[in-house]
């Protein structure tokens, strides 16, 4: 893969986990029930452990799976909000 590519995919998924989980950590404590801390910020850990992967030469490929798991994770849970299935 493209280097460029590469750096391009880190810093958008970056963005997109690093901002939903501050907004995650913001408004968790507006709902009925409250969402563990720990849990939101649990999504950030496994993109930073994903991008930590990738800067290995052995394991680029399985740091670029790791890092997407945060990114499908959000997309599932907004399409399961706009849709309305939970």
């Amino acid at each position: 893969m493209n280097k460029i590519m590469l750096i391009v995919i880190n810093v958008i998924t970056g963005l997109f986990v690093g901002i939903n989980t501050l907004i995650g950590y913001g408004l968790s404590g507006i709902g009925e029930g409250s969402t563990n801390n720990i849990r939101i910020f649990m999504l950030m850990v496994i993109w930073v452990v994903g991008l930590i992967l990738q800067l290995t030469l052995a394991n680029k490929l399985i740091g670029l799976v790791i890092t997407f798991i945060p990114v499908i994770f959000l997309i599932l849970l907004y399409t399961a909000a706009y849709l309305d299935w939970g």
